[in-house]
């Protein structure tokens, strides 16, 4: 009997007269919208992969079965079984296959089956269910033919189908080969047709619910562990010795700038070691990505070197990113419960910082308060001395006060307000962590720290070192702004504090980008007359001094004025102005002259000299004349030496 004289009929008679032979296997017929049901409940239920293993077993079997009742049939020969299989498949109304190639050699056990799918009932239930799939969906069909094939020629064969309707190609198409021949392109199929799989998925699916359940315990332990930390208000070491306990990694709770603030797991030595080695690394890689360190918003793994990997989260406050909380691996990589763990530690942080800012915060404005009443002189004595004692500060004589600006181009009033308060927070751990006892404010937009000055000699200090820390600290801290420091003189009784503060005030406005730290002491009775509130008599002075010469030397960059100025402050000196200007000695005379003839007078004569200098550092004060006065003080200095 020949395949192609075999009509779909007669298959038909072949497959009931042997159901009829056989009681126990009977013929169902099943609508192909039950089907598309079935592969929908079977979807929702127990997903896509499941699905697919399910339904390419299913049609294994029947592919199986079919091929059984073929092959007791009389056939010419064993080629004649493949042609038989296309007629099995359209029999049960799955498709109409048009055979395109069906080659095997039954004897070394390969073969070539391909043939195009037309009107694929699974391919067209899915587009009805489901529209258009991104893989081909035909599994029962796929299975069939494998099933048939397999049982045809005695080993396993494979189909897989290459195009599919459901992905929007015209027809189907499927292509046979048995799994050597396919050389490892099949390979991931056939878990799928193992009988096993499910309970191996179930064996998978209980491990992976064992180590979720340890994860959960394991997080809900770090929870318990931080929130104990949290209501004791510890600090952000203890947090960091509770990660380390729970995971036995080494913690690092850094700032922005991933300078360590807490660490555990490791000593100093290696913790400055390893936070030096990702900083660069972090630099180096978020500058390629984003530009900006504070722009890494969520939980990254950095390879910075074999030895040293980061699991690395942003620690937010106010909804601004103000460190980073990081799990470091030498040897390991992170598990999946780590980040879970690192980012409640985060969050553990983020409520201490907000818990030290808001006490940091309630402290400032107490000793605001305080200081205001003080400045303004609203408290009595004795009132005074109750609320220094509750608030811890310690009034011992004398006193001084500094007052800091920080300026920025063109800030806003916000950006202003926010630089403030964040500066003042700042200032205060500065004090605290070199236990100086202080009181911070704010006053006309500017900073004002008043400092008992016996208390910074308990620290090694002095008043000029201590300034110079304080203004050093403040530059590194926010390099974009300028600073600036106004220091008074020192006085015994804090009741003289209004004025020490107004002392401050004129030494920081004289201050400017050259001399950026003025003390008061040091601007002798020019000091005195800075404080004056009424400038309006001063700038008459200047103009009738100074005027002619300040109109003329617009022109020239104010350099005669800036001559004039040189010469003064070097004691009338030619020698030493001109080493001071770096300008020759008839040149300086030729100036001399010229100055003498605009101002019509005698600049050598000191009480014309004084004037004419205490005038000149007017200007200098409020910002007319760009002299960099640093200069004449540090060639003073050389020159004493010399001499």
């Amino acid at each position: 009997m020949k395949a192609n004289e075999l009509d779909l009929s007669m298959l038909y008679k072949i497959s009931t007269q042997h159901n009829q032979d056989d009681p126990q296997e009977r013929m169902i017929t099943i609508p192909t919208a039950a089907m598309g049901m079935l592969r929908r409940e079977l979807i929702e239920t127990i997903g896509l992969e499941r699905t697919k293993g399910f339904l390419l077993r299913h049609g294994w079997h029947c592919g199986v079965s079919d091929a059984r009742k073929v092959k007791e049939l009389p056939w010419e020969n064993k080629r004649e079984l493949l042609l038989a299989g296309p007629k099995m498949h359209t029999l049960h109304g799955h498709l109409k296959v048009e055979v395109v190639v069906a080659e095997a050699d039954f004897s070394k056990g390969t073969i070539h089956h391909e043939g195009i799918w037309k009107n694929s009932y699974e391919a067209e239930e899915h587009l009805k269910r489901f529209g258009l799939s991104d893989q081909p969906v035909c599994h029962t069909l796929v299975g069939y033919a494998s099933g048939y094939l397999s049982s045809i020629l005695g080993k396993k064969v494979i189909a897989k189908e290459i195009q599919c309707k459901a992905m929007g190609h015209e027809h189907c198409r499927a292509v046979c080969h048995t799994v050597k021949e396919w050389n490892g392109e099949v390979d991931q199929e056939l878990k799928y047709y193992k009988m096993d799989n499910i309970i191996d998925e179930l064996d998978q699916t209980f491990e992976k619910l064992k180590i979720e359940r340890d994860n959960l315990s394991k997080a809900y332990e770090v929870h318990q562990k931080l929130t104990e930390e949290v209501l004791k208000e510890n600090d952000l070491s203890s947090i960091a010795s509770a990660l380390h306990q729970i995971t036995e990694l080494p913690v690092f709770i850094e700032d922005v700038n991933l300078y360590p603030l807490a660490v555990a797991g490791l000593s100093q030595p290696e913790s400055y070691f390893y936070s030096e080695k990702s900083e660069k690394a972090v630099n180096q890689m978020v500058l390629k990505r984003s530009g900006n360190l504070k722009n890494l918003k969520q939980t990254v793994f950095f390879e910075f070197s074999a030895d040293c990997k980061k699991l690395i989260t942003p620690i937010y406050l106010h909804r601004k990113i103000i460190g980073y909380c990081s799990f470091l691996y030498r040897e390991t990589r992170p598990q999946e419960v780590d980040k879970l763990i690192l980012e409640q530690g985060a969050v553990a942080c983020s409520l201490y910082l907000l818990n030290e800012r808001t006490r940091i915060n309630t402290e400032q404005r107490i000793q605001g308060n305080f200081l205001d009443d003080i400045l303004s002189n609203r408290i009595t004595s004795e009132e005074m001395a109750k609320r220094a004692y509750y608030i811890g500060f310690q009034l011992n004589a004398p006193y001084f006060m500094i007052g800091i600006c920080g300026s920025l181009q063109k800030p806003s009033v916000k950006e202003e307000l926010e630089f403030n308060d964040d500066l003042i927070n700042e200032l205060s751990i500065f004090l605290k962590d070199r236990k100086i006892n202080a009181l911070l404010g704010q006053k006309s937009g500017n900073i004002v720290i008043l400092l008992s000055e016996c208390l910074l000699l308990k620290s090694h200090m002095n008043k000029q070192s201590f300034c110079k820390a304080l203004f050093d600290y403040c530059s590194n801290k926010y390099p974009q702004y300028l600073f600036k420091l106004g220091i008074s003189s020192s006085s015994d009784s804090i009741e003289e504090a209004p004025q020490l503060s107004d002392e401050s005030f004129s030494a920081l406005r004289i201050a400017n980008r050259h001399q950026k730290i003025v003390f008061f002491d040091s601007l002798g009775i020019e000091g005195v007359m800075f404080q004056m509130k009424n400038v309006s008599p001063i700038q008459k002075f200047i103009q009738k001094k100074l005027g002619n010469l300040i109109e003329e030397d617009k022109s020239r960059d104010m350099e005669l004025t800036k001559t004039l100025y040189y010469y003064l402050s070097h004691g009338c000196n030619v020698h030493k102005t001109a080493r001071a200007m770096n300008f020759s000695i008839s040149g300086l005379r030729y100036r001399l002259q010229k100055l003498n003839e605009i101002l019509q007078t005698d600049i050598n004569l000191p009480s014309v000299g004084y004037q004419m200098y205490l005038s000149l550092q007017f200007l200098i004060y409020w910002g007319q004349l760009d002299i960099d006065v640093d200069i004449d003080l540090d060639l003073d200095e050389k020159e004493r030496g010399t001499d």
